[in-house]
């Protein structure tokens, strides 16, 4: 297993760098994803993992800030993974990055408590920006998982959301669209204790446990829409919230 645990980088920031494992078996791709990261003067791999068991002892010996999770691996699979790492290091986030394009296995990812949902078979432009935002409570699912996110399903409303307020749905909305908590009190003149009262509500009346799941089962339920790049007609990654600038 490569361990790039070598001296800390000079840098001219105060910020710590960003430690980041990546467990992927197919070599090409994890360097790959190494090199997506290089130019990042706040960021640092510090190791690459082919094997389950190879992550753990490495996260035994070493903490690291955000793990990079293909989602099958030759000892398992990624999602029980991620529970682990969730429950014996929490301050580790795990972002997963895999060619299964799966809503269910995107809902076990976001049951486990992962970061973000990367797929494979699109640009990695966007996994620094998954990365910072992971570090300050985001969560990014990228287009190709969004599209079937939010696909319809059989099920039918069932009633969740409508007992949802209006300005609950403004909450929710602007969520989906990658706003913050801070920008969304500030817009909808609310104060930080009534926006998490208003959190809580949701979550209560959706029957979810974090904001990225009440997002996403709101998209799925079609009680918000998602926004879309300018000229585009592909969903962009969500972040939910918007990291900051």
């Amino acid at each position: 297993m490569p361990d790039f645990d070598t001296a800390p980088e000079l840098t001219l920031s105060s910020s710590p760098l960003i430690r980041v494992l990546i467990v992927e078996d197919h070599q090409m791709f994890a360097e790959a994803l190494a090199r997506a990261l290089r130019d990042e003067s706040d960021m640092r791999v510090d190791g690459i993992s082919q094997r389950l068991d190879d992550a753990r002892e490495f996260l035994r010996r070493k903490h690291v800030d955000v793990v990079l999770m293909d989602y099958h691996l030759p000892d398992g699979d990624g999602i029980m993974a991620a529970r682990y790492i969730r429950e014996e290091h929490p301050r580790t986030r795990v972002i997963v990055v895999s060619a299964v394009e799966d809503r269910q296995v995107l809902d076990e990812a976001l049951v486990a408590g992962c970061s973000g949902f990367i797929s494979k078979s699109e640009s990695l432009d966007h996994l620094p920006s998954a990365i910072r935002g992971a570090m300050v409570g985001n969560v990014a699912i990228s287009p190709a998982m969004v599209a079937k996110l939010i696909a319809p399903t059989a099920a039918a409303r069932q009633g969740y959301g409508d007992d949802l307020s209006p300005r609950e749905l403004e909450v929710l909305q602007l969520l989906a669209q990658g706003w913050d908590n801070a920008s969304i009190e500030q817009q909808l003149f609310m104060s930080h204790a009534t926006l998490r009262n208003k959190l809580s509500r949701i979550n209560s009346k959706l029957a979810t446990h974090s904001k990225l799941e009440a997002v996403t089962k709101a998209l799925r339920l079609g009680l918000v829409q998602l926004e879309r790049e300018e000229g585009s007609q592909e969903p962009r990654v969500v972040a939910v919230p918007r990291p900051p600038v």
